[in-house]
């Protein structure tokens, strides 16, 4: 009967992972864009739960008075 093992050693640890090697390749110019993307995304996040929050209880008092 013939036994089939695992390597000893993990194929990925032999080459970098692509993200590695693309982080590596990026500009500060790059990171500037990717923090101001980030910081407009946290903004848009922010503001659309703000909204959301408003329009529910608006919704709420509109219900309640109508009641």
């Amino acid at each position: 009967m013939t036994t089939i093992t695992a390597p000893q050693t993990p194929l990925a640890a032999k080459r970098p992972s692509f993200a590695a090697s693309r982080a590596s390749q990026r500009s500060p110019f790059t990171e500037v864009q990717e923090q101001a993307r980030q910081r407009t995304l946290m903004i848009l996040a922010t503001a659309t739960g703000i909204l959301s929050v408003t329009v529910a209880a608006s919704a709420a008092v509109v219900l309640g008075l109508s009641a």
